[in-house]
């Protein structure tokens, strides 16, 4: 057999040929109809991934062993159509042949009716978290989308943000740079969603003006969504919600303005807007989800004026946060944070407060656990500052081994993270105090 007569159908046969195998009881065997396994042998009818899995199982193959040779048969066959390349690419997505999938989405751009179908299963790829497959396939349709304005261009972007953040935060930088423009073109909910996305990502690099441009944006259209769901409302309309209570999209914009205005140290406007996401009278629902949230607020109103308090001096309310935080995990890592950063503005002594929550912090170092409802980007940076600032804690009172200790894990998470050069350089002051002393 030659190398150009190469086909699956021609090295199925020289297999079933060589072992001296019947069709017929291949058939009985495999399950597959003898009429239907007879025209796919002698090329009357093509061959479906399904039977491709059977026969390759039969023949003592890995999975997906033909699967780079399938693709050049599919788009040599006229009779190649939607029907049979979805099922394959869905098949590749869990064999992990994206290589496959990418050969194949290619071969398919060449037809632009191919783009709405294809955008559909990416869709479906990551709804049933197939990432990698799907973000292949929201890249291609991106580069094929004709209508440069469209509103599926923006959603694949979108996707393609999403789901290419990962622990580099200069990867992540340059993918908000990318994506930045296409939030206007969302529609408003889907809008909102990506503002909130957007804006977490920026407060993680620490861009602190880009995250507050993007929170009061994310409020603005919030407030008009829910004036309009109200109006709707009450003229007997139908209002599609967003993915999370559309007054929560508000209340978020004024906590994260309030966070901005506390790494500014601008402790009365911190608290300010501590008042603003507090005060819930004007809410109107009261369903048992507007109920949760609302709450959510308020505990979060508790915790950041004990924080603020404590940040612009007031010592006093110190020991009754500490009380407030021992019975909230999911905040007290949070809590550390800030009162770290207390501890060496004021010169604060809180080592029975380090020692006490000692197994959390820990915990986080080694098992990098979640905290309340932070990103993993935020986290890590405010984790990798978090021990630089006990090393100086520590270097202060003249414990420098300990000290240093706190100094060289927060490196480690810094240069995993990718993180930008202020927090390098805050890393090389501690350094450099640790060597004067």
């Amino acid at each position: 057999m030659s190398i150009i007569d190469k086909t699956i159908r021609t090295e199925f046969l020289h297999y079933i040929e060589e072992n001296k195998i019947l069709l017929y009881h291949f058939a009985e065997k495999s399950g597959i109809n003898s009429g239907t396994l007879s025209r796919v042998i002698n090329g009357s009818q093509p061959i479906s991934v399904k039977i491709l899995d059977i026969m390759t199982e039969y023949m003592g193959l890995e999975e997906g062993y033909f699967y780079e040779q399938y693709v050049s048969e599919l788009f040599d066959d006229p009779t190649m159509n939607w029907r049979r390349l979805r099922p394959f690419i869905i098949r590749c997505a869990e064999l992990g042949k994206n290589d496959c999938i990418e050969r194949t989405v290619d071969l398919m751009m060449e037809n632009p009716a191919y783009i709405q179908q294809l955008f559909d299963c990416a869709e479906s790829l990551n709804a049933e978290g197939s990432a990698e497959a799907a973000l292949i396939i929201y890249r291609k349709v991106c580069e094929g989308e004709r209508y440069q304005h469209a509103e599926r261009l923006a959603i694949c972007q979108y996707r393609i943000f999403k789901l290419s953040i990962n622990d580099d935060q200069q990867n992540n930088l340059e993918c908000a740079v990318q994506f930045d423009p296409y939030v206007v073109r969302l529609n408003e909910l889907d809008q909102l969603d990506a503002l909130k996305d957007l804006m977490n990502l920026y407060l993680s690099l620490r861009r602190w003006d880009k995250a507050e441009q993007l929170a009061t944006r994310m409020g603005k259209l919030a407030r008009v969504q829910y004036k309009i769901k109200h109006q709707r409302i009450r003229r007997g309309k139908s209002y599609q919600e967003p993915s999370k209570p559309l007054f929560g999209y508000i209340l978020y914009s004024d906590l994260i303005k309030g966070s901005i205005a506390e790494e500014q140290n601008d402790y009365n406007q911190a608290l300010h807007y501590v008042s603003i996401y507090e005060n819930q009278d004007w809410i109107m629902e009261n369903d048992l989800e507007a109920e949760l949230t609302k709450k959510q607020f308020r505990e979060w109103a508790v915790a950041n004026r004990y924080l603020y308090q404590i940040l612009a001096g007031k010592i006093d309310v110190l020991d009754e946060y500490v009380e407030y935080l021992s019975v909230r995990e999911n905040e007290i890592l949070r809590g550390m944070f800030k009162l770290i950063k207390a501890a060496n503005t004021y010169n604060m002594n809180i080592d029975h407060v380090l020692e006490r929550f000692k197994i959390n912090i820990s915990s986080h170092m080694f098992t990098q656990e979640n905290v309340g409802s932070y990103t993993d980007q935020i986290i890590d940076d405010r984790f990798a500052i978090f021990l630089m600032d006990v090393g100086d804690y520590y270097l202060n009172s003249n414990r420098v081994q300990i000290g240093v200790q706190f100094v060289l894990d927060s490196l480690s998470i810094i240069d995993r993270i990718n993180n930008d050069a202020n927090v390098m350089s805050r890393l090389l002051r501690a350094q450099l105090k640790r060597l004067l002393l």
